[in-house]
């Protein structure tokens, strides 16, 4: 369905995936497990738009269950993947490297190469849609968050793509640290999300924004 302006909701259940739709093709923020690119897909031509015009891919964190599609999608459309400076190693390694999960083949992802390594405050930009990618680490170190400006009935929104801050468990932030600088990076993450000011905000995780009930309420009351 479609969220507000040229963004899309493309899946899943639990796990979410947003296509932007712009003249000149389209950028796919995260993408869920491998499993899910067919569902995916699928969804993506049932709005009317084809997985072929990807021209972007972006995630919010490089896990299993945010990139696990990427591959998937950037051999079928060519798309340029772009990622935080943190993240892009893992994403060329399949998560071998990642600080919490990297030893256990569960949590892999089919490795893809990345195009483009991104820094706070880059924008990426296509078809007139300009979205401003921020650093927000600690659950991977190249989490990052992303900011648009969207157009609804003559208004004008700012859309938030929020990245998780979760801390999952056996990550060690003080004592013996996952990773060098890691209590530093999930600081900056809250002061960056915290400095915000969204008029929508999303995330990868559909229960972080309750998507199920806004659901239930837009059929009652209507999106706004």
């Amino acid at each position: 369905f479609r969220l507000a302006g040229p963004v899309h909701f493309v899946g899943t259940a639990h796990l979410a995936a947003f296509l932007v739709h712009t003249p000149q093709g389209h950028i796919l923020i995260d993408g869920g497990m491998p499993s899910s690119a067919p569902v995916i897909e699928k969804s993506i031509r049932e709005l009317g738009f084809k997985p072929e015009d990807i021209r972007i891919l972006l995630t919010t964190q490089a896990h299993f269950d945010h990139v696990g599609t990427h591959a998937h999608f950037k051999k079928l459309s060519g798309a340029m993947v772009q990622a935080m400076a943190g993240d892009a190693r893992l994403l060329r390694d399949g998560g071998k490297s990642d600080y919490l999960f990297g030893s256990n083949a569960d949590y892999r992802f089919t490795p893809v190469a990345v195009d483009r390594v991104l820094k706070d405050g880059d924008i990426v930009a296509l078809g007139g849609i300009r979205i401003v990618a921020r650093h927000t680490p600690g659950h991977t170190p190249g989490s990052a968050s992303y900011e648009m400006e969207v157009n609804e009935g003559g208004r004008d929104y700012r859309v938030v793509f929020a990245a998780s801050t979760s801390v999952n468990p056996g990550t060690r932030l003080v004592h013996d640290p996952s990773y060098p600088g890691i209590l530093e990076d999930f600081r900056k993450a809250y002061s960056v999300l915290e400095s915000l000011k969204p008029d929508v905000w999303v995330s990868a995780h559909t229960g972080f924004f309750g998507l199920e009930q806004k659901r239930k309420a837009i059929a009652k009351e209507g999106p706004a």
